[in-house]
Order: structure tokens, then sequence, then C-alpha cells
């Protein structure tokens, strides 16, 4: 693929390179935007450097693609390890503390649901007064 500075990258072909990589591929090309060299992001997710250096060239096409396009690689990471992240939300429905099954509970249920209404107040608890359109209730009403 040759390179131009000029066009951005399709978020297609950004899924499509990430979906060829491996979980330590991925560390590492996050690991890359934020390193100077291949081996500095390589010591920071503790891979050898020759590990890093034997990889096929679609890790160094992302670690371009991502230079690109940073939320498409954040948002495909997400997406990829969504079913993990609620295995855990739901194994704390199981907990010893009810501290926990109470949150994860109320988790679940608010992503499916929606948070439950509440009351607006006003100062100390009293009704809410909204003023509208340079009305003031305590002068005009």
């Amino acid at each position: 693929m040759a390179e131009n500075c000029t066009s951005e990258p399709s978020g297609d072909e950004l899924e499509s390179v990430l979906d060829q990589l491996t979980t330590d591929q991925i560390r590492f090309v996050v690991a890359r935007q934020e390193c100077a060299t291949d081996r500095e992001a390589a010591r920071m997710i503790k891979v050898s450097e020759s590990t890093v250096y034997r990889w096929p060239d679609v890790v160094k096409q992302a670690v371009a693609l991502m230079a690109a396009d940073g939320l498409k690689t954040a948002m495909h990471i997400r997406r990829k390890h969504l079913a993990k992240a609620m295995l855990v939300k739901v194994r704390g429905l199981d907990s010893d503390d009810e501290r926990i099954r109470q949150s994860s509970a109320t988790e679940i249920i608010e992503w499916e649901m929606g948070k439950a209404a509440q009351p607006l107040t006003g100062e100390n608890g009293g009704p809410l007064i909204v003023a509208i359109g340079g009305i003031d209730p305590d002068e005009d009403i």
C-alpha cells in the first residue's frame, strides 16, 4: 500500500487491518502512538524487540492508520472486548460483597431500562422555580 498523506484512511480499511492483529499487536499499536520508536513501544508492553521486528507489515500499517484515526481504533478495541467486560459485570451479581452486587445490578438494569426519573427540586428541597423569558416568578406572578 502506497502512503498518501493527503487522503484519510477509510474506517473499513482500519477495521480490516485491526481484525488481523493479535491482542499483543494491538497493544503495541496503541503504545506506539505514545513512543518515538518501536523499541520503546515494545518495552512499554513488555514484548521483546525481536518479536516486534518479526511481526508482519500489517502491524506497521495499523500504526500508520491509527495515527490518522485513533478513535476508530479505540472503538474497535471496545467492541472486541465488550462480551468479556459484560461477563465481568454479570459475575459481579454473584459477589460476596453486597455493594458490588448492588452496583452490578444497578448498572445492568440502567443499561437496559434507563435511569429512574429524578425529581427536580430547588433550594432546600423545595419546588424548582424557573424564570422564563425574563419573568421573575417572585415579582411578576
